[in-house]
């Protein structure tokens, strides 16, 4: 967008070298494999264990029965499986673990979008300064061949001391604001180098004045591009989850199945352990039923609910901000631009009331003192065209931020990987409303 190769550098840079989006990637990834644990739970399971166990005979309820004497200790392989089928609480979870991992992914977008942005208006407060810098080194010049001239007509006796001095002070001065724009640059420039997971020592942007003009933003930019916007992403998919955890507390009301079984070998003596006469089984159905649990369904599910109208207020929340960033941005942007068009007239009238101040100084119509003035305005207003021209470039990149990428054609397409579009459809129990409709004014009763 911005056409910069030195900025492309940078921001590729913060993708593959800063720790805090390393950070949000390890998370996703995490995320992910959460989704494949929830997954495992529609398999049985099957495990097996080689063991020596003391044991007791049937008397005593315990198995093996006899013919084993009490407290022997013989060889066993032992091997058991279990499986519950239960989709009503099974889909519900794998769902919302989905949905939770989608948040994840999203919250990586956002802080990849994040440091791009940032990196983007650290590099253009970078330039700023350096366009300060270019116009203070341009008027340090001006001012020291001001300064000579003033001490030339005072030795003619054409000038005073006092001119000398003002001269003097005017010039050291503007050499101190240029110290501190220095310390201000390299501030941000050690921002950049932290942003890119450089060591500051070792970072360092040759200086370029900023110049040109930013990304012209186009007159209408389509609401559709907020739902790109990986924090309201982000939201839509929370509250997505929430909505799959009522289904999650609902399934708690009903009965979970499972068929379970184990079997394996058992001997005095390891040399005859895998003989058929020595195996043994047993399988069969389990049936779980909740009949007593003291109001925890109840409160679960109720506290479910109210989960998920705090996820919706909160998508909401985020859609409006985000609009409202969007919106002072734009506004923003196109009052800057009026702006520095005023601040450019006034570089050319405050330059032309310094030639005219100067040319009657030299003819001894004007002291050194309207010359002081006439440079104080001149060196400001260009000053102020400066930080303002940097302004825009800054308020180009937050906008890109706030629109969750740009706004050219080929930034409009979401790739695959990234977060999925805004926009879920109604459905039943443990599945998202649709935002339109998922606006409710209180804390629905919880009916089991």
């Amino acid at each position: 967008m911005y056409r910069d190769p030195e900025l492309d550098r940078l921001e590729a840079a913060v993708l593959t070298a800063n720790p805090t989006l390393a950070e949000a990637f390890g998370r996703m990834i995490q995320a992910r494999a959460e989704v494949l644990g929830v997954k495992a739970m529609f398999y049985p399971t099957l495990d097996f264990t080689p063991w020596l166990k003391s044991v007791s005979n049937a008397a005593q309820g315990q198995w093996p029965v006899p013919p084993f004497p009490r407290q022997l200790d013989p060889w066993a392989a032992v091997g058991d499986t279990n499986y519950e089928f239960s989709l009503w609480r099974q889909l519900p979870q794998l769902r919302a673990a989905k949905e939770e991992a989608k948040a994840v992914q999203a919250a990586f977008e956002a802080i990849r979008l994040s440091l791009t942005s940032e990196v983007a208006q650290n590099y253009y407060l970078v330039r700023q300064i350096d366009l300060e810098l270019s116009i203070l080194d341009h008027i340090i010049g001006v001012f020291e061949t001001d300064l000579h001239l003033t001490q030339e007509r005072t030795r003619l006796g054409l000038g005073q001391q006092l001119d000398i001095q003002r001269a003097r002070s005017q010039l050291e001065q503007v050499k101190g604001e240029r110290e501190g724009l220095r310390w201000s640059r390299a501030k941000v420039e050690n921002g950049l180098a932290a942003l890119t997971g450089e060591s500051a020592s070792a970072f360092h942007l040759q200086p370029r004045p900023l110049a040109g003009e930013p990304p012209a933003v186009p007159a209408g930019v389509p609401s559709e591009l907020l739902e790109r916007r990986p924090d309201v992403a982000r939201a839509e998919r929370l509250m997505a989850a929430a909505n799959e955890q009522i289904g999650v507390a609902r399934a708690a009301f009903y009965p979970s199945f499972y068929l379970a079984g184990f079997g394996g070998f058992q001997s005095l003596f390891f040399n005859t352990l895998l003989t058929l006469h020595n195996a043994y089984w047993a399988a069969g159905p389990l049936l779980d039923v909740p009949i007593f649990e003291g109001g925890r369904l109840i409160a679960g599910l109720s506290a479910a609910k109210a989960s998920y109208w705090v996820t919706v207020q909160e998508y909401r929340k985020e859609v409006l901000a985000a609009f409202q960033e969007v919106e002072d941005y734009l506004s923003g942007i196109r009052i800057l631009a009026e702006q520095q068009r005023r601040f450019a007239d006034a570089v050319v009238a405050s330059g032309r009331q310094v030639d005219m101040t100067m040319d009657r100084y030299r003819r001894g119509l004007a002291n050194y003192f309207e010359i002081v003035q006439a440079n104080k305005e001149w060196l400001t207003s260009q000053r102020d065209d400066a930080q303002t021209l940097g302004k825009r470039f800054v308020l180009t990149a937050l906008l890109v931020k706030g629109l969750g990428g740009g706004w050219e054609e080929s930034s409009l397409r979401t790739p695959s990987s990234q977060v999925p579009k805004l926009g879920v459809s109604a459905a039943p129990a443990g599945r998202a409303p649709s935002p339109s409709s998922a606006q409710p004014v209180g804390i629905p009763s919880v009916q089991p």
